[in-house]
């Protein structure tokens, strides 16, 4: 599968590197100017890169559109004069709707997705909504493109701003909890590399018992839970602290952010 990528950021590299790990993806990659990134990914990764529009809408069965929001009609505009019926868009930005990216590319077949940097160790969850223009085939294409770095899912396009929220954003959050642990973890006197080893085990473990699992969370966590022990003792000061609570609350920020982004960029985008 032929894969041209427009952008160098974060996800685009996670991506790159998931695929990277199989023979059957070939990649050509561009940015708007940074020759540092491009250099960087040819040598770490082994893709090809340039700046021809028309060769890169060449290599592609899939062009993969992973800049910035807000630069998102410069990026694709110089694409737009080689495009046909058959060219497949694919957008992993927030905000940006498949009628907006219709409208700046009529005659694509165009399909959003929600990836995450777990692409990089093909642990990505990705959410998927296809634009009506999209064949079966294409569809098809762009679930097996993306099954190669992890898990999908097909949902409506209305779901995409909560998903961003909850699996876009949620590496960051279980990162977050990983660096408490870790200073935890040396404060009650276990050393650095060993704490990591302990803490990332233990966090695998849980998360692949949830997901075979027929309990829910609550009754994992309760089967651990015995009365005036040390998971109690814990579990006390996460309840007066009102963790889940503030993280319910997190999730619900990084919800409304990005509605926000999203109305605030088509808003923008129509006065330019």
């Amino acid at each position: 599968m032929n894969v041209s990528i427009i952008g160098s950021g974060s996800m685009a590299e996670a991506l790159i590197a998931g695929w990277a790990r199989h023979d059957d993806v070939s990649m050509l990659v561009t940015n708007r100017s940074d020759d540092h990134k491009l250099l960087h990914l040819e040598s770490t990764y082994g893709v090809h890169t340039s700046r021809d529009p028309k060769a890169l809408l060449q290599h592609a069965d899939i062009l993969l559109l992973t800049c910035k929001p807000k630069d998102y009609k410069d990026a694709l505009m110089p694409y737009v004069p080689h495009m046909t019926s058959s060219t497949i868009v694919v957008s992993v930005m927030a905000g940006i709707t498949i009628t907006s990216l219709e409208e700046v590319a009529p005659l694509a077949q165009v399909i959003r997705t929600m990836p995450n940097t777990s692409a990089a160790v093909n642990k990505s969850m990705t959410s998927i909504a296809a634009g009506q223009s999209a064949s079966n085939v294409s569809i098809d294409a762009i679930s097996r493109l993306f099954s190669l770095v992890g898990e999908i899912a097909f949902v409506e396009e209305k779901l995409l701003d909560p998903i961003t929220a909850l699996t876009g954003t949620g590496p960051a959050y279980i990162y977050y909890l990983v660096e408490a642990m870790e200073i935890a973890a040396h404060d009650i006197g276990i050393e650095k590399e060993l704490a990591r080893k302990l803490i990332l085990q233990t966090l695998s473990g849980a998360s692949e018992t949830a997901k075979v699992s027929s309990h829910t969370p609550r009754e994992l966590y309760k089967q651990i839970m015995s009365p005036g022990g040390t998971t109690e003792a814990g579990f006390h000061v996460l309840e007066e602290r009102h963790v889940q609570k503030a993280l319910i609350d997190c999730i619900g920020a990084a919800n409304d952010r990005s509605k926000e982004l999203g109305i605030v960029l088509t808003n923008a985008l129509k006065r330019s």
